[in-house]
């Protein structure tokens, strides 16, 4: 496997990804998903192009993230979540795109952001809160979103995915400023593009202000054991759906049987 990934180096970058999925998606299968089934392993891997035009996306439409506030589902590493809606993390050996990962960290022109793998029950017709996603880049850059999973004759997979700039502003809105005794900006400041990010301090009064947004949006239907890539010219996402079967539980109704990441 790692010669083969090796071997495809030098294809140019939709080349590569067309074959990664090929070579990863050993013995995939086109049948429909059991119904019987209703536990699934889930992974996905989302990195950034390094070597991309950005130019091309001046005419998307990009939303600005709300502050949602909806239930989530999220990952944890604790081997008995406490909570229904918490999943435990596998282990990267524990993955099918465990391949993939590796040969993503050695490339020069991705960055991987955020890959993850877990178990949960899905129920026909039923849709469960979304997976929430957030990993920071760096100090001023973070990667945000969703993930949705439900289950009807297949499985489908929705992301909604942020990467922007933040800073951050003393007061919430425009209101706070203009009554504001001694205001934070002046008006040339409100008006003026955003030069730098600004120091945090104690108050409770910041609001945060994203920039420099890059979106992605789609959903996917998936069939047993596909394997499907995402692409976008900053953001990619890789994205896999197996059924498996229910884990042991403890007396405590806690799932027992998961690998914890190392």
């Amino acid at each position: 496997m790692l010669k083969t990934l090796s071997a495809l180096q030098s294809l140019n970058t939709k080349s590569f990804y067309l074959l990664l999925l090929i070579v990863v998606n050993v013995g995939s299968a086109e049948a429909e998903l059991s119904s019987e089934s209703s536990w699934y392993q889930i992974e996905y891997i989302i990195f950034q192009h390094l070597k991309t035009d950005a130019h091309v996306l001046r005419y998307e439409d990009t939303p600005y993230p709300k502050n949602n506030t909806k239930d989530y589902s999220y990952l944890t590493n604790n081997p008995t979540p406490i909570s229904a809606n918490q999943y435990t993390r596998l282990s990267l050996s524990s993955m099918k795109l465990a391949d993939a990962v590796k040969h993503l960290k050695r490339r020069r022109d991705i960055k991987l952001l955020d890959y993850a793998a877990w178990v949960q029950p899905l129920i026909a017709n039923t849709t469960p809160p979304p997976l929430k996603i957030s990993y920071e880049i760096n100090e001023k850059t973070s990667l945000f979103g969703e993930l949705q999973i439900k289950r009807s004759r297949f499985t489908h997979a929705e992301f909604e995915l942020f990467m922007a700039d933040r800073v951050y502003f003393k007061h919430r809105n425009i209101k706070n400023w203009l009554l504001s005794a001694q205001p934070m900006f002046s008006v040339v400041n409100i008006l003026s593009p955003i030069q730098q990010p600004l120091a945090l301090n104690e108050s409770n009064e910041l609001a945060e202000v994203f920039f420099n947004i890059h979106y992605l949006r789609e959903s996917r239907r998936i069939k047993q054991d596909e394997i499907h890539y995402l692409d976008h010219p900053v953001l990619g996402v890789i994205v896999t759906i197996s059924p498996v079967e229910a884990p042991a539980y403890s007396e405590a109704n806690q799932v027992i049987n998961f690998n914890v990441p190392q």
